[in-house]
């Protein structure tokens, strides 16, 4: 208790002084920590010994010196090969070698000295610790072995993150697929039950940011996060973590790249793909559609002066031409006539509008089979080109055995021509990403160290529709908007018809620029190690994100359609670029208290804070809520679009513990817990749609030759502006983490670990229409007398709550999560020539709303359905995988090794092969409606049907076609709203294993080469995607011809891949 509270102590005062000379504080670690004590062969403590760390790349060193009781501490230590030794007047030397620390580790390394002159060397294995006393989270480590040895599709390694449990690759979910999601460029991942947005990716301690509509996370237009021959490994972070992480409630990716060394070394490599090894997609025809890519590049590092300057450099190239499998549901040959079945079947001409005539040309013509209601199959192959370059360049100076200085930059740039799922409907897009870091590290004396960090990150985006088609637009000078049959108005949601004309989220642009300083102390006094540390970031975000610059046009049906009604017209004609600002900083103090040989208590507090989101011209613009509790009909015009900053202190206690119950180092118990919290500096997508500088005007039930809309001229007669903002005293996202697991030793480097993991999360962001009319709850006048009490009906033509305005779309933090998962891995440390691990996860993912908009998670409405009510959308998120297994393995093959001549020796030796397995349950979808019967006036139609109760069938039918029965749901009463719960059915599953065959040859001393044959898919396992969810289109008894039917699959056909690499 001593020792606690002189820990509580110390804490306070450090935090104290933290606050008088850093300011704010953050401080990722990029680096290791090792501890020991060092004794004479009694086990007697030997003070004042010299302990001398040394890597053995670089030849950098760190001199300290243990304390009275024998103890030394290393925090902050590059991660790498190293050396130890420990020497004092009358013992002998001991050295120990072989040991390789990585990411987040901390090593404990005891010495024991004897009596008298003679060195002794003693080898220590390179492999981690089996199991760790340690309450660092090392678990989620992915090594430079399994980057650079796993099987990759496209080489992005971001993908190796699923090897840890509880993480799901959600990235099959977004709205659009890799180059044509706006809202999401790079993979997609919900860590721990998090939203994908949530995680943060730290390129050498500095944040790596993307740039989208939505998420920020990193990576390139090809889908990828390229640099795997630039990364020396890279470690996750997951749940109860330390007060030293923070911005962001989701994984922590620390990413480390590689550096020079004392030696010389490099690689050159090239890697093929062509359609003439793969297998047909389900969805191609007669001939598998050409595919070529080619990923090639190098890497040269070595040491400018040995032991002092080393310079790395590396470059990858990214070329890309594949004709995609496209499946495109468009109105059939007779409904381009005019001509749609009747309920009998027979075909019946409803009118051909001229104008709708003329939009007929945006599909292409029906090749494959009739699905009714007018409505037919289009197979086709359009051409998909992606470009994507990148490149790193690392200096490294260690200036002193007291300072190490680096210096690092980073940059990737891509753009790609991605056709729709309908190939007359193409995006164009661009990306540059680039990180700069500069950081020193200064060792004041063995128990003190410093590390300073300042770092510049950029990500710059243009996204744009095109169609090759030549058709008028309704917005002068502008070509043709986008067109939804079947569906909402929500930025690609789901509809009956596929999509066409240009992309609703045409002629966007951002550039987000991050300017980062931190600092980090270590101070090391008896059992404890006091962290604390400094953190500031400038963000600025210059963009135009004003979703419908070309208007959108939006029909209830396909006859409505084709008689040129037009539902819902939505456009912003004048867009404006916006400049937005915002200052963040975060503040830690933490001791990492060794109370006993085997307990370590981890205990922390930190604090983050903004300064709001601010325009830097004053034209931050914002809807705020009047008495009445409706909007006001104008919006409030200033500096920062919050009313009232309610980040200005975000308190975030931190706990960990590592306990071996026994003391022998075989079981270790980790418990923790900490509150989180997410940062909100991306409301600038929702902000750039608000009036008066990116007003979007509405019109409703008009006819489709009569648009014709003029920038900087009034809006036509009937048009609404449809106000779109954030609550103006939003909360900032929580999230409240808890976690045991417990590690046990079953065999030499073999470890099980069975885990739970459970989180509440509050303050979540929502999408709600916060301008519909005021309700009637049943039974008051005027609902039906045959609606039941409770119900909520809306008359016909009921006015909005501001009738001044239009539907609304504002972000709303009163979203609420729950997560709970079991935790299962199994892992045996690289060791003779084998690794493998297999992790399984069990969990339980439940929230109010888990999509900021529709295009980050397609598979459900992004709008709380009835916003008065949003617990009423409690059920599954739309990330919930209820079961998640992951193997991994490589196996150095033990052939060849008693072969007696070179030649044969050569052939024989050299050979291994890896693998990754991934099995997991479907992600659950949410039934809609194409149209909104409640009355309510919100046309992006988050409404759902009803339960059928005369229905008992199976509901889940599986197949292509018809994947869910349609009559399990029937349409609600009129003015109502349906009963289905949000997310109520689940998915197709997901099954894949690929793997990889190697072969190494040594052809001389120093150069080798490596033949990689990659195969993904390799059982050609057709994995489905989402199917269609639009239920019904229209009142009525007939369901959607659509509903229920897949387009597409989640992953690829059995694709092979062939590389070479050089390596030198």
């Amino acid at each position: 208790m001593h020792s606690l509270s002189r820990s509580l102590y110390a804490l306070a005062r450090l935090g104290l002084l933290s606050l008088a000379f850093s300011g704010y504080a953050l401080s990722q670690i990029v680096g290791a920590s090792i501890t020991g004590t060092v004794r004479d062969t009694t086990g007697a403590a030997i003070p004042a010994a010299k302990v001398e760390i040394r890597n053995t790349e670089t030849g950098a060193t760190r001199v300290i010196t243990s304390d009275a009781a024998g103890r030394y501490a290393a925090p902050s230590v590059p991660v790498g090969p190293y050396s130890i030794s420990a020497a004092k007047d009358g013992f002998s030397t001991q050295t120990q070698t072989g040991l390789r620390l990585v990411i987040g580790q901390s090593a404990v390394i005891d010495l024991s000295l004897a009596v008298g002159q003679v060195q002794q060397e003693v080898t220590v294995a390179a492999a981690p610790a089996t199991v760790e006393l340690s309450t660092q989270q090392t678990s989620g480590l992915v090594d430079e072995r399994q980057v650079k040895e796993l099987p990759l599709n496209g080489r992005s390694y971001d993908e190796l993150m699923t090897l840890n449990p509880a993480i799901v690759n959600y990235s099959t979910q977004r709205s659009g697929g890799i180059g044509t999601s706006n809202a999401a460029v790079g993979n997609m991942f919900a860590v721990a039950g998090h939203r994908p947005q949530d995680n943060i990716f730290l390129l050498n301690g500095i944040e790596y940011t993307g740039a989208s509509e939505i998420n920020v996370t990193p990576g390139g237009t090809s889908g990828q996060l390229l640099g795997v021959d630039a990364v020396r490994e890279f470690n996750v972070v997951t749940d109860t973590y330390g007060a030293e992480y923070g911005k962001r409630t989701g994984g922590q990716v620390s990413i480390v790249t590689a550096s020079g060394t004392n030696s010389l070394h490099g690689s050159v490599f090239e890697f093929l793909r062509n359609s003439a090894f793969d297998a047909r997609n389900y969805f191609d025809q007669a001939d598998i559609p050409e595919f070529q890519r080619n990923q090639f590049g190098g890497s040269l590092g070595g040491p400018l002066k040995k032991n002092k300057v080393f310079l790395f450099g590396n470059y990858e190239g990214f070329r890309q031409n594949l004709h995609l499998s496209d499946v495109t549901l468009v109105p059939d040959n007779q409904a381009r006539l005019g001509y749609i079945p009747n309920s009998s079947g027979k075909e019946t001409f409803v009118g051909l509008n001229a104008a709708s005539q003329a939009l007929l040309s945006l599909w292409p013509a029906q090749n494959g089979p009739d699905l009714g209601s007018g409505i037919g199959e289009a197979f086709s192959n359009p051409l998909q080109v992606i470009r994507e370059d990148f490149g790193t360049a690392r200096a490294d100076y260690n200036i002193s055995d007291k300072d190490l200085l680096f210096g690092v930059y980073t940059i990737d740039d891509s753009d790609a021509n991605t056709p729709s799922a309908n190939p007359l409907s193409s995006v164009v897009e661009a990306l540059r990403e680039q990180v700069a870091s500069i950081q020193e590290q200064h060792v004041f004396s063995p128990a003190l160290l410093n590390t300073a960090r300042f770092g510049y990150s950029r990500a710059a985006y243009v996204f744009t529709g095109t169609t090759p088609v030549d058709v008028p637009g309704w917005i002068a000078g502008r070509p043709i908007g986008a067109i939804v049959i079947g569906g909402g108005t929500a930025l690609n949601g789901a509809s009956q018809i596929t999509g066409a004309g240009t992309n609703a989220g045409s002629n966007l642009s951002t550039a987000r620029n991050l300017y980062t300083y931190d600092d980090h102390v270590y101070w090391t006094r008896g059992i404890h190690q006091i962290e604390l540390g400094g953190w500031l970031q400038q963000i600025q975000s210059n963009d135009s994100l004003a979703q419908d610059q070309y208007g959108q046009a939006s029909f209830t049906t396909l006859t409505t359609f084709l008689q040129g009604t037009v539902a819902t017209f939505t456009s912003v004609p004048s867009p404006t670029e916006l400049g937005w600002r915002s200052l963040e900083g975060a503040g830690f103090a933490q001791d990492t208290v060794k109370l006993r040989p085997n307990l370590e208590l981890r205990a922390g507090f930190r604090f983050e804070s903004t300064n709001g989101w601010n325009e830097s011209q004053n034209r931050a613009s914002n809807y705020l809520f009047g008495p009445s509790g409706a909007l006001e009909t104008n919006p409030q015009v200033g500096h920062s679009a919050l009313a009232k900053n309610r980040a200005k202190f975000l308190p975030e206690p931190r706990i960990g513990l590592a306990w071996d119950p026994a003391g022998h180092g075989d079981t270790v118990v980790h418990a923790g817990f900490g509150i989180y919290r997410a940062l909100l500096d991306n409301l600038d997508y929702r902000l750039d749609q608000t009036a008066p500088f990116n007003t979007t005007n509405t019109l409703k039930n008009v006819a489709l030759s009569s648009l014709d809309i003029v920038p900087g001229q009034a809006p036509p007669s009937g048009s609404l502006v449809s106000p779109s903002g954030v609550q103006p005293d939003a909360y900032t996202p929580t999230v409240l983490t808890w976690s045991l697991s417990v590690q046990q030793k079953i065999a030499p480097n073999t470890s099980l670990t069975i885990g739970y993991v459970g989180s509440h999360g509050y303050h979540q962001i929502l999408s709600e229409d916060v301008n519909e009319p005021i309700p009637t709850i049943c039974p008051a006048a005027p609902c039906p007398s045959t609606l039941a009490a409770g119900t909520v009906y809306y008359p016909k033509g009921a006015p909005y709550a501001n009738p001044a305005l239009a539907n609304s779309t504002t972000w709303i933090s009163k979203g609420v999560s729950s997560y709970n998962g079991l935790e299962v891995d199994a892992n045996h440390r690289f060791q003779h020539g084998f690794q493998l691990r297999g992790v399984y996860t069990w969990s339980k993912n439940l929230d109010d709303g888990t999509a900021w908009n529709t295009s980050v998670g397609a598979n459900a409405p992004a709008f709380v359905e009835f916003p008065a009510r949003p617990k009423l959308d409690w059920g599954p998120a739309s990330t919930d995988v209820r079961n998640l297994a992951v193997i991994n393995g490589t196996y150095d093959l033990p052939i060849g090794r008693s072969a007696g001549g070179r030649l044969e020796r050569t052939a024989l030796q050299g050979w291994s092969v890896s693998e990754i397995a991934t099995l997991q349950s479907g992600f659950p979808f949410t039934p809609q409606l194409g149209y909104n019967p409640t009355n309510n006036g919100d046309s992006r139609n988050p409404i759902r049907p009803s339960v059928n109760p005369d229905f008992h069938g199976k509901v889940i039918e599986g197949g292509p076609t018809q994947y869910f029965n349609p009559l399990a749901f029937i349409n609600p009463v009129a003015g109502t709203y349906g009963n289905s719960g949000r997310n109520s059915l689940v998915g197709p599953g997901f099954a894949n294993l690929d793997a990889s065959l190697r072969k190494d040859t040594q052809i001389t001393e120093g150069l080798k080469a490596q033949f990689r044959a990659e195969f993904f898919n390799i059982l050609n396992h057709t994995n489905f995607g989402t199917p269609n969810e639009v239920v019904y289109s229209a009142a009525g008894t007939t369901p959607s011809p659509t509903a229920g039917v897949i387009t597409s699959t989640a992953s690829t056909s059995r694709q092979i891949q062939f590389g070479l690499k050089l390596l030198f």
